[in-house]
């Protein structure tokens, strides 16, 4: 398979099997660069495996799986996580552990640097300038914990941006936020978007978080694809009903696809 120079991600018929059981199958995306891209599906659908497998944590195959025009498994693994921003699903730290919030976004600039490399004023300076684009200056010296969730997922935003990515790969990123933080964070991710020109990549099962930036969506029933293109055509009441097996009417508001249990009389 040969990808276009301007294609971040490509697979074709790609199949991701986990412990003798089929995850994923009959894959086929191109994701290109400086696209925002929403990975979308039911819990359980194969969403993460999918990340997972891009970032090289999972082996894939059969079928192909192209990252920034190379094959996966010709990649160095050090080598490919340089150039993903990744944010996990469900990362946490212990609250108790004295860790401030500059400490965090550090870690992305020692990732970078190499084990036991020393930081440079350099790496200092990009995490307080990822810092301040996500207006965090102010809880810089404050130890993780006593951040709000909010600002907490910010932090861990700033450590993604910090190592300077190609692409950045949220996965279930508004999990734990109350309703104004969500949208508060969203928000921001289509700022970074549309002010960076960075490719991003949002994984969820909750639709309306998706900002305006995402032009286009994948999604994902039992680890096939139900569909892949421009969000406006694919994020219907149709589609969507179909996705999730129960009826939805569809909404957009300011950009955002909003869904509601269809009235049955």
């Amino acid at each position: 398979m040969t990808s276009l120079p301007d294609q971040v991600i490509t697979t074709r018929s790609l199949r991701v099997r986990l412990r003798e059981a089929t995850i994923l199958s009959g894959i086929d995306l191109a994701i290109g660069r400086g696209e925002f891209w929403g990975i979308a599906g039911p819990n359980g659908s194969g969403k993460t495996t999918l990340v997972r497998a891009v970032l090289g944590f999972l082996p894939a195959g059969p079928g192909e799986l192209e990252v920034f025009g190379r094959r996966i498994e010709d990649w160095p693994l050090t080598g490919l996580r340089r150039r993903i921003g990744y944010l996990p699903q469900n990362l946490s730290i212990d609250e108790g552990f004295p860790i401030s919030a500059r400490e965090v976004i550090l870690m992305a600039r020692a990732g970078r640097r190499g084990l036991f490399q020393r930081l440079t004023a350099e790496d200092r300076e990009v995490a307080e300038n990822c810092a301040r684009e996500l207006g965090l200056l102010p809880l810089l010296d404050r130890p993780l914990g006593s951040l709000s969730g909010g600002e907490r997922q910010l932090t861990q935003l700033a450590r993604a941006l910090a190592q300077q990515p190609e692409l950045l790969i949220l996965d279930e990123p508004t999990n734990n936020l109350d309703p104004r933080a969500a949208a508060g964070f969203m928000t921001t991710v289509g700022r970074l978007h549309r002010d960076k020109g960075l490719t991003v990549i949002v994984i969820t099962h909750e639709i309306p978080i998706l900002p305006p930036e995402c032009a286009k969506v994948a999604l994902l029933r039992e680890g096939r694809l139900a569909g892949a293109g421009a969000a406006g055509e694919l994020l219907t009441s149709k589609t969507l009903s179909g996705l999730y097996g129960y009826p939805v009417d569809v909404e957009v508001r300011a950009g955002r696809h909003y869904l509601f249990n269809r009235t049955i009389g």
